[in-house]
């Protein structure tokens, strides 16, 4: 608000950027001021603007929210100039001495097509791109969120509890909601205190990306089976559908439901009734488990691009494993090829000094999602495949994959290397070796092998791999690293239908033929 306040733009960066990320986008939006939360940002950025002179041209000002030490040995190297938040404020004070009108005339003469924000998504070739957001886009979101929820909220009676980043879109809006709706926000601490966070503030509204309620099941479940056998019956008994049993069963059903389900509530504060959840599609289960439990999960869709939600499931209409219907301002149709394309103020602008990419995001006046869709015959659109190449984690981070594919293939022992992850929590790759190079490190360092599909087994060939794939983890930003990985013993060709004429890979086919082994890679265990 401080931020729009003075007529300029915000341009938000995931603090878990890498260093060589973070000033891609400080360099390419051109920004003037850079705002860093504490002395572990601070090193991470002038330390690489020190190694890499003549970086920023255009950045003048490094702010430093938390109390910090100075380095003058560090801050020899660059030419920025770094303030502390205090001496920022004391700045403004003066500033607001001279002209006291200034912030409240600078608010009130925002133009609706004026920008509000930049906001940087991973691109297919791996270079983030800024899409450029207005006063108009936000609005348009907001406006039809009162449509659809007005009636269903009491300003004087609501409690969000805020732990999105709002570097993220959804956490964006969620950060400009409050002047819409007058609900009481509590800001979590971390998302590891989230727990305890739930309990103090007792929120009746979230918004979350399918992770947060993943993450709450895991530990439901890892909680039920560490559990005696009385109450691990009592939780079969709880999420039996009480279908075809006697009247006696059926109460021995609610009542487990009134034990078990409150517990599960009492963990989200207990007064949560619904959450808004977007970034990245939620498994159906998942939403009709916590609604039966008492905690409905409005999902809904959107881009960057389209300044979050153009669809969205709404108190009074709810279909789970779909993404809602469209919300009131908003027209969506699908392509031939069954791309969503979409119509809205809430479109934005365009990308950030990248004209032609914008120029293709557009199709006769529509926006091309990349996705790949249809309705319901209650209206209600489904999500079926990612038409574009980028991954979006159940945490909603958008990744380009080619970025981990590209360092990758600057090793020998390597052939291919396709990296997987949408909708899930984390990445998982699997990696075709060179064979030649591959028996060659076999003889080099005596592992005993008869065929080369029991090389690709041995403990020895894939603890070499697993220090590779460490090795290219070391150029990635935490959400961005490989966790698992297995090595397959034939490599991707085009005869079997695996890559394009062009060598590229056919990603939902390769996603499809070796859903066992992938799901392998994120087995959670659900028994009792």
């Amino acid at each position: 608000m401080a931020t729009i306040g003075a007529k300029a733009i915000t341009v938000p960066v995931y603090p878990s950027l890498t260093a060589e990320d973070a000033t891609f986008i400080i360099n390419h939006s051109e920004a003037k001021i850079a705002i860093l939360e504490n002395t572990r940002q601070l090193h991470k950025l002038i330390t690489f603007i020190a190694e890499h002179q003549n970086l920023l041209p255009h950045l003048r000002t490094i702010v430093i929210i938390e109390p910090y030490t100075t380095d003058p040995k560090l801050e020899r190297g660059i030419p920025q100039k770094i303030i502390s938040f205090d001496e920022l404020k004391r700045n403004g004070r003066i500033e607001e001495s001279k002209n006291p009108s200034c912030f409240s005339q600078n608010l009130l003469s925002a133009d609706p097509d004026e920008l509000i924000t930049i906001c940087y998504t991973s691109g297919t070739t791996g270079l983030p791109k800024g899409a450029m957001l207005t006063h108009k886009n936000m609005m348009s979101v907001l406006e039809d969120c009162v449509r659809v929820f007005n009636r269903h909220i009491s300003p004087e009676k609501e409690v969000l509890l805020s732990f999105l980043p709002f570097s993220h879109i959804l956490g964006k809006v969620e950060s400009m909601a409050i002047y819409v709706f007058g609900w009481q926000q509590w800001f979590a601490e971390s998302f590891e205190k989230l727990t305890t966070n739930l309990k103090d503030a007792r929120p009746t509204l979230l918004f979350g990306v399918p992770r947060t309620f993943e993450k709450a099941y895991e530990k439901i479940i890892l909680s039920v089976n560490s559990s005696p056998p009385f109450l691990k019956n009592l939780y079969k008994l709880s999420t039996s559908t009480g279908g075809g049993i006697s009247w006696s069963a059926k109460l021995a059903v609610s009542a487990a439901r009134l034990f078990i389900f409150r517990k599960i509530r009492n963990g989200f504060g207990g007064r949560l009734k619904w959450a808004i959840c977007g970034g990245a599609p939620l498994p159906k289960e998942l939403g009709e488990f916590f609604h039966k439990v008492g905690i409905t999960i409005l999902e809904g869709y959107g881009l960057t691009e389209t300044c979050a939600p153009v669809t969205l499931n709404t108190p009074n209409n709810i279909r789970f494993g779909s993404v809602g219907r469209p919300l009131p301002e908003v027209s969506i149709k699908t392509a031939p090829d069954g791309e969503i394309l979409v119509k809205s103020e809430k479109i934005f602008k365009g990308y950030f000094k990248l004209p032609e990419e914008t120029t293709s995001a557009f199709q006769d006046g529509w926006f091309c999602t990349g996705d790949i869709g249809s309705f319901d015959k209650d209206g209600f659109l489904q999500i079926t495949e990612r038409k574009k190449d980028l991954i979006v984690t159940s945490s909603g981070k958008n990744i380009a994959p080619q970025k981990m594919e590209g360092i990758a293939k600057s090793y020998v022992l390597i052939n291919q290397f396709i990296v997987h992850g949408d909708n899930r929590n984390y990445l998982t790759a699997l990696i075709t070796l060179n064979k030649e190079q591959a028996i060659k490190y076999a003889t080099d360092h005596q592992v005993l092998f008869s065929e080369y599909t029991e090389l690709v087994k041995n403990p020895r060939m894939i603890g070499a791999m697993q220090k590779i794939v460490d090795d290219i983890n070391k150029h990635l930003a935490k959400y961005e690293k490989i966790k698992r990985f297995l090595i397959l013993p034939n490599e991707f060709t085009v005869e079997n239908g695996e890559l394009t004429p062009s060598l590229k890979f056919k990603r939902s086919l390769i996603n499809k033929r070796y859903k066992n082994l992938l799901d392998s890679m994120y087995a959670l265990s659900t028994e009792y």
